[in-house]
């Protein structure tokens, strides 16, 4: 599976498990997102409004390093890799988050530095309902998302759609999951595999695993 591809979803989706899980059977390189780094994610989701611009920019600046350290000098096509996350991360909180002032900005910065990295072949978005998400974020107990709200996640994911809706230079794949566990469920796991293996248009596709 020579391709560079990335899972992407809400909160507490299930996107890191899903690309190690990925990434055993493929054989593939993985990055993972060092988003407990962010020293402004507690504060943000205490105060969204008064943090919401330290913390878009210090995801996109340690986004950026990341990727450029991972890409420096590699061949995708050669070796291909699994994220999970992607660059446009940034941009679809951010728009979410920020003042309309200070998206301007933040999307100015951002087109900078997007357009210096390499592209996923595959945008794949995990998506789930709300009640589903907020079980999981709460099972992994992680004191700082205790703030994160059913409203918060639907906004969230509602600009995951459009970003996608809007994306006609991506492949964008959406994968309604709903109650899928792919842990528990293997079968279901190699019908996501063997889709997300696949050729796709770009532009958004919409899919359901059942």
């Amino acid at each position: 599976m020579n391709r560079y591809l990335v899972v992407e979803g809400n909160i507490g989706v299930g996107k890191t498990t899903l690309t190690q899980m990925l990434s055993a059977v493929w054989k593939v390189p993985t990055l993972y997102e060092r988003f407990l780094e962010n020293p402004f994610l507690p504060r943000f989701y205490e105060d969204p409004k008064r943090y919401a611009f330290s913390v878009e920019t210090a995801f996109l600046a340690e986004r950026y390093r990341q990727m450029h350290d991972e890409f420096e000098g590699v061949d995708l096509k050669k070796t291909g890799l699994l994220a999970d996350y992607s660059f446009y991360k940034s941009l679809i909180f951010a728009q979410r988050n920020l003042e309309a002032d200070e998206f301007r900005l933040f999307s100015e910065l951002f087109g900078i530095v997007n357009s210096k990295l390499p592209q996923p072949y595959l945008f794949v978005y995990l998506k789930t309902d709300t009640e589903k998400l907020l079980r999981n974020i709460a099972n992994r107990g992680r004191d700082f998302e205790k703030q994160i709200t059913a409203d918060y996640l639907e906004k969230i994911d509602q600009g995951y759609i459009n970003f996608m809706q809007n994306a006609s230079g991506l492949r964008c794949l959406l994968v309604n999951t709903h109650q899928i566990d792919f842990l528990q469920e293997p079968e279901r796991f190699h019908v996501l595999q063997k889709l997300l293996e696949a050729d796709y248009k770009y532009g958004m596709t919409v899919i359901s695993i059942v």
